[in-house]
């Protein structure tokens, strides 16, 4: 799932929209552990669940977006030093 033509050449332009696309699922992570955190006594399972459910999704997401970037520097640094 790389991303390919849609993502800056520029090192400094990728790094900035890997930490831009990092942000969101990270703020979820955090929001909703804080959450469980807080309420841990007061909350009922299917919301337990629910919650861990999203912190879940959102880790799964912050590892796709490093594993295309891994990705998409591995296919660089073969095609550079193929040319």
């Amino acid at each position: 799932m790389s991303r390919g033509g849609d993502w800056p050449a520029d090192p400094n332009e990728r790094l900035a929209r890997l930490v831009h696309d990092l942000r969101t699922p990270l703020t979820i992570v955090q929001g909703f552990a804080e959450l469980l955190d807080r309420g841990s006594a007061t909350l009922d399972e299917e919301r337990r669940a629910e919650y861990l459910g999203r912190i879940a999704q959102a880790g799964r997401e912050m590892k796709d977006i490093l594993d295309d970037e891994r990705e998409d520097r591995l296919s660089a640094e073969i095609s550079s030093s193929d040319g």
